[in-house]
């Protein structure tokens, strides 16, 4: 029994002895793991890092050469106005749009583009008949230009010259058209011939192409009062104020009519004859 209690105990110390050489073997073995892992992970690092500079770089490359090429445009042949197309005019001729408006080809097509906030002002300056342009890219080199004009609603004599009287009140040097409406004894009331010329300047060309002579002729209890010769030999007293609302009723009216004779709009709306005023 005793040498088998002693064999037991030597087996026993054995035993415990080859497992503290396996655990120190372990721990000296265990370390290098994670160190290959920080190498990995670092090389990875420096691979991203690379990447992202590489990235940066580009970036700057391109961010650069779209610039230069953007200013190598701006002053290049390939920016300027090749063709000039004209919208919305009827008085005016494209040649008169582009000369109020300054596009004509050869002008930098980046200047008339910056410029189209106040298009519509200096345009007017030049040539009162142009109310309000745009402006619109129709390919690389070519520009489209709208425009929307003041009528012309008649033409006044002032100072032994005649002037064309636009829709919004301004004159303009008339050319004797003799097709437009007359405007008479407006001489030296310039703000009466400004509310006239607005208030025909709302009626529909119909109704406006159809009046010939337009005259100031107040009362005393009819300051604004106008009298208005037709083409088709009516004549039309009107307040100056009012004017371009009742004158569109004067078609219906005109159309009751059976000879020539006076539509009164001044109060209300009623007409009568020639023949009927004299008797």
């Amino acid at each position: 029994m005793a040498q088998k209690d002693l064999f037991s105990d030597e087996h026993q110390r054995y035993s415990q002895r080859l497992s503290e050489v396996e655990e120190r073997r372990a721990q000296t073995v265990q370390p290098s793991q994670p160190q290959e892992r920080i190498g990995h992970k670092n090389r990875g690092i420096k691979i991203y890092r690379y990447l992202t500079n590489g990235e940066r770089v580009l970036k700057l490359i391109l961010l650069f050469g779209g610039v230069l090429l953007l200013m190598l445009y701006v002053i290049s042949p390939l920016s300027k106005v090749d063709r000039v197309t004209v919208k919305g005019n009827h008085d005016l001729s494209a040649a008169a749009v582009e000369q109020a408006t300054r596009v004509q080809p050869g002008r930098y097509i980046w200047g008339v583009m910056l410029s189209q906030h106040s298009a519509s002002q200096q345009a007017n300056r030049r040539n009162p008949q142009v109310a309000k342009v745009s402006y619109q890219l129709r390919g690389p080199r070519a520009v489209q230009i709208t425009v929307r004009e003041n009528p012309i609603v008649g033409t006044v004599e002032i100072g032994q010259r005649d002037y064309n009287v636009l829709a919004n009140g301004q004159l303009k040097a008339a050319k004797g058209d003799q097709s437009k409406i007359q405007y008479q004894s407006f001489d030296h009331h310039r703000q009466k011939l400004t509310t006239t010329a607005i208030q025909l300047g709302r009626l529909k060309p119909v109704v406006r192409n159809g009046i010939s002579t337009v005259c100031y002729q107040p009362q005393k209890n009819a300051p604004n009062r106008l009298v208005i010769y037709m083409r088709d030999g009516n004549t039309v007293y009107a307040n100056l104020t009012t004017v371009g609302k009742k004158m569109a009723y004067y078609p219906a009216i005109a159309a009751t009519m059976k000879e020539p004779g006076v539509v009164d709009l001044q109060v209300g709306a009623f007409s009568y004859s020639y023949k009927s005023r004299e008797q």
